[in-house]
């Protein structure tokens, strides 16, 4: 009897071990862990098919999670949110906006400004030359009675601040021509005008600062500039004719014959518009520069008016070839006429290199009259050129509009769209009857839907500008 109570209560222990084991080690744990395991696959019974590799790669990767407190995991949460955050540029360009608005268009004493970009760094030599040089425009592009009256001419009338790389500067008054204005800024490059907010937007490099400080100091060297306005043949025969010493005639008369002065000034009895153009059709640049800015600041008149205009067309090739087309197509900006200006279409066409061709459009806005806009109209079609022609026919505004129109019955439909994107900027209310004539007829549906928007944005702005 008492054999078989023990034999009985063996039987009862093993099986309480198999039992126990069972549940320790069996299925259910496994199953557990492969649910505890973020990585385990879905079906269970790929679970067992695991290699021996993966376990050490997935018990090395689970403490870098279990081991960050909660404050390290909350931190994470920003960090993924910023990256889809709206981009920081985006309103600090709306809050520049903003700022120089306040300016602008302030109603007791509005003024424009200029945004300058690319001299991050070099604001304190940048701000006397750039003020003298807006005083400048304002002068140039202001009629000549008023001037007196209305122009400030102390460099503390130009507000200027930095913001976001971006040194900006107000002048506190209003140009009548806020195009031509901007063509008197002789610094940098013209990015892009905004005429409802009045801003200018200009990228200067560090070297066309430096030759802008260069200038300013070689101008400060320079004499009076109305005695060498009166160094013509009038005054010299008026000098001839007065009693007492002649010392500036004799000392003329008596220079040395080889002296290379490289015809800086007319010669004695020289005419200065002969003088400028002899000195234009010659090769020294240097003293082409001279000739060129001597004529810009004289008024044209009908008895030179063609002649001059037709020497400075017919001398574009050689400016060109000579590096020294800014201060050529400068002198065309005031003495030009129609047919001397068709000459850039000719230059334009014959010119192989797209780098050159956009040096050429980019001054071209600097001539501001219809018959421009007609020729950089024409190199929209031309794939190289055809940003460049659509800056400068925002920067030369409303005179570019009527031509821009008539690209509106292109059978092109990307030179249509192309100039809905340009009269967004430059267009009036004129505009906005050929939009809606040509959107009743437009069969594309995408151009058709440009043309909307292009309308609706032209009634924004002039209904703004009221």
């Amino acid at each position: 009897m008492l054999a078989n109570i023990q034999n009985t209560n063996l039987s009862l222990l093993l099986i309480s071990s198999l039992l126990l084991a069972s549940g320790c080690g069996g299925s259910d744990t496994s199953q557990r862990r492969a649910n505890s395991n973020p990585f385990a696959p879905a079906d269970n019974n790929a679970a067992p098919a695991r290699t021996a590799p993966v376990t050490p790669r997935l018990s090395q990767s689970r403490p870098a999670e279990t081991d960050k407190t909660p404050e390290e995991k909350e931190s994470v949460v920003p960090k993924m949110q910023s990256t889809t955050a709206t981009p920081a540029n985006v309103s600090s360009e709306t809050d520049l906006l903003t700022e120089i608005r306040k300016r602008t268009l302030d109603t007791e004493q509005p003024g424009v400004a200029v945004i300058v970009r690319g001299i991050n760094g070099m604001e304190a030599a940048a701000v006397p030359l750039l003020q003298k040089n807006l005083q400048s425009a304002f002068l140039n592009s202001t009629d000549q009675n008023n001037q007196a009256t209305t122009v400030q001419t102390e460099n503390g009338k130009v507000e200027y601040f930095n913001r976001d790389q971006q040194l900006v500067l107000v002048l506190r008054q209003v140009p009548k021509d806020l195009f031509a204005f901007a063509q008197k800024l002789n610094c940098g490059k013209m990015k892009e005008i905004d005429v409802q907010n009045r801003i200018i937007t200009i990228e200067i490099k560090p070297e066309e600062l430096n030759a802008l400080a260069l200038q300013e100091n070689s101008n400060s060297l320079q004499p009076d500039p109305s005695v060498k306005v009166s160094a013509n043949s009038n005054s010299l025969k008026s000098m001839s004719s007065s009693p007492g010493p002649e010392p500036e005639i004799k000392s003329e008369k008596t220079a040395d014959p080889n002296r290379n002065d490289r015809d800086l000034k007319p010669r004695p009895d020289e005419d200065t518009i002969d003088w400028a153009l002899r000195v234009i059709s010659g090769t020294s640049s240097f003293a082409h520069d001279t000739a060129c800015k001597k004529l810009v600041t004289m008024k044209p008149d009908s008895e030179n008016l063609a002649r001059v205009s037709t020497i400075l067309a017919e001398t574009l090739p050689q400016a060109k070839e000579g590096f020294r087309m800014k201060e050529h197509i400068n002198a065309m900006s005031i003495w030009y006429t129609d047919e001397a200006t068709l000459a850039f279409a000719a230059l334009l066409e014959e010119e192989n290199s797209a780098l050159v061709r956009e040096d050429i459009i980019q001054l071209m806005p600097t001539i501001h009259s219809a018959t421009m806009a007609e020729i950089l109209v024409g190199r929209l079609s031309n794939r190289a050129d055809m940003k460049d022609a659509r800056t400068a026919l925002k920067i030369m505004g409303s005179i570019a509009e009527k031509p821009v129109l008539r690209l509106l019955d292109d059978p092109d439909s990307s030179m249509r769209i192309e100039a809905c994107n340009i009269l967004q900027a430059i267009g009036t209310r004129e505009s906005i009857d050929a939009l809606k004539k040509r959107a009743e007829v437009e069969e594309s549906s995408v151009v058709k839907q440009q043309l909307m928007e292009t309308q609706a944005e032209i009634e924004k702005k002039t209904a703004a500008g009221k």
